[in-house]
């Protein structure tokens, strides 16, 4: 009996670890530390000075602040006045969990000590978060520059595609500020077109809507009939993407020399495809169509379900055995 039983359960244990093995999404599109852009300034300190290790002080601040909090701020006592004030930010997106937040600045605090070594001033900006330090009194001021800028996904002149990228990225516009600092995330959506943005937390509401607006500016102006698009500011970014074509965006990005990470000037180090040096680098950056954390958390559900109806099944079977084996003693008796 128990033979006829494991035969037929059997085929049922491998066609659920099968459809397991499909349902289990890529962990590619999980990446929220996918590299963007990262700026460092001219100007350097030395590895031994005061200045290196209230760097090093404010960027551990960053790193153990940001598993609880989506936004903070740090500034060093100790910053002598001749070198200025240093102070550092951070800024996830702040509709994802904490967990998310605290691996992202823990990565860009990596990649800036690797790629702005003893740099004065630096930002980098990774898929969900931005981290920047300096003694340039960046703190709470508005800035619009344009640090990087990529649009991808022809859509061959379909207008329809350019109405709805234009009242998606008015919706993120128009959207109400939120009140608690360092949650300025806004959504927008028109027909199969999304977008999103986020400040930086140090901005108020209206300087925050200002830079979203001044973002869409560019977006509209720049992507032309891209079906994806994203333009990252010194205090703020925005992106939209056509779900009718997810997935399908191409061309470099345009980092642009210059701008606000750092003290006295500086560069900017673009993504895969940009210049200055990026195209070489080691750092991807790929995708256009954010993946949300509900989306992820969904696909977890979906695995533990499956998880669990192949334990019920291996349960099943070691019962059935048990069965079998305590008639078979009750029978020689």
């Amino acid at each position: 009996m128990s033979k006829l039983v494991a035969a037929a359960v059997l085929p049922l244990v491998v066609a659920l670890i099968m459809l397991c093995a499909c349902t289990t999404p890529a962990r590619g599109g999980d990446d929220y530390t996918a590299f963007v852009y990262a700026g460092c300034s001219q100007g350097r300190y030395d590895p031994g000075s005061q200045y290196a290790v209230d760097v090093n002080t404010v960027l551990s601040s960053l790193v153990n602040s940001a598993g609880f909090t989506s936004y903070a701020n740090y500034t060093s006592p100790s910053s002598a006045v001749s070198t200025g004030q240093l102070v550092a930010v951070y800024q996830c997106r702040s509709d994802l969990p904490a967990a998310v937040c605290g691996v992202c600045v823990k990565s860009a605090v990596s990649k800036l000590s690797s790629l702005c070594n003893t740099a004065a001033g630096a930002a980098v900006q990774l898929r969900a978060c931005f981290v920047r330090y300096g003694n340039d009194s960046f703190l709470g001021k508005q800035d619009t520059t344009v640090l990087f800028k990529k649009c991808g996904g022809e859509n061959a002149g379909d207008t329809g595609v350019v109405a709805m990228r234009d009242a998606a990225l008015g919706a993120l516009v128009a959207a109400a500020a939120p009140a608690d600092e360092g949650s300025s995330y806004r959504a927008g959506a028109a027909g199969y077109v999304q977008a999103m943005s986020q400040c930086v937390g140090d901005l108020g509401a209206k300087a925050c809507t200002d830079c979203v607006s001044a973002a869409s500016s560019q977006l509209k102006a720049g992507c032309g009939y891209a079906s994806a698009g994203e333009v990252y500011l010194g205090k703020c970014y925005a992106r939209f993407w056509s779900n009718a074509a997810a997935g399908t965006g191409t061309g470099g990005g345009v980092p642009v020399v210059g701008g606000g990470a750092g003290t006295g000037g500086g560069n900017v180090i673009g993504g895969a495809g940009g210049v200055g040096g990026a195209a070489g680098n080691g750092y991807a950056y790929g995708g256009f169509v954010p993946n949300t954390y509900g989306q992820h958390d969904e696909s977890g559900k979906t695995l533990a379900i499956i998880i669990g109806l192949v334990a019920a099944v291996a349960i099943v079977i070691v019962f059935l055995s048990f069965l079998r084996r305590a008639g078979g003693v009750g029978g020689k008796r």
